[in-house]
């Protein structure tokens, strides 16, 4: 597809550009999200991620926790760690079990400096529900899959929406912008009426680095 080989010249452009400034942007994505009401914490190792979710889970008195994809326990050795604090875990879809998760687990395509925001892309929307079901979102992106722009991760969710459509496959995305927010409620902002209360973000190795 054409638009697709112009697309994907174009986002090598982005990447490298990205890279450049990888300590910056990973600066101002952290700020920016903290500012809207989230929590990022940059880690350096896979295997400790399981045990701060479990940390969270156990602190909040949560039973539960759902990870997208089967291949996030194995990869955050997250059964060990949640099993060590006597909390269930669930991998996969597995939509008769979200009504009863407390934490849903996701993979973040990409991340925005400018907003704080994220990029949910998975092909199961039932995946998908898992981070706006449950009262806590945690949020798994590598640091070279931060953009400094908005108008670059446009750019960005545009070409995944049509490379999953050249494959044949759904496409279900959203932005996600800190925790879940309202104030149409007598104009009395509250959080986490439509969505999750709290939006973790682990903030990994870029891919090929770390344990």
């Amino acid at each position: 597809m054409p638009v697709l080989n112009q697309l994907e010249e174009r986002i090598r452009q982005t990447w490298a550009a990205s890279r450049r400034h990888r300590a910056s942007i990973r600066t101002r994505f952290q700020a920016e999200v903290e500012r809207v009401g989230g929590i990022v914490q940059v880690v350096t190792d896979l295997q400790v991620v399981g045990f701060s979710i479990a940390g969270v889970a156990k602190a909040r008195g949560i039973t539960r926790c759902q990870a997208a994809e089967p291949d996030l326990a194995r990869d955050l050795n997250l059964e060990r760690a949640l099993a060590e604090a006597g909390i269930e875990l669930v991998t996969g879809p597995a939509p008769e079990s979200i009504p009863g998760t407390g934490i849903g687990i996701t993979r973040a395509a990409l991340g925005v400096a400018e907003t704080g925001s994220v990029l949910i892309h998975l092909d199961e929307v039932d995946g998908h529900l898992l981070s706006m079901l449950p009262e806590i979102h945690v949020v798994l992106l590598h640091q070279d899959a931060l953009v400094d722009s908005l108008e670059e991760g446009l750019l960005l969710t545009r070409y995944l929406v049509l490379k999953s459509q050249a494959r044949g496959l759904p496409s279900y995305l959203s932005w996600v912008t800190g925790p879940s927010r309202t104030a149409d409620i007598e104009r009395v902002l509250t959080i986490g009426v439509h969505g999750p209360k709290e939006l973790h973000i682990f903030l990994l190795p870029p891919t090929g680095e770390g344990s």
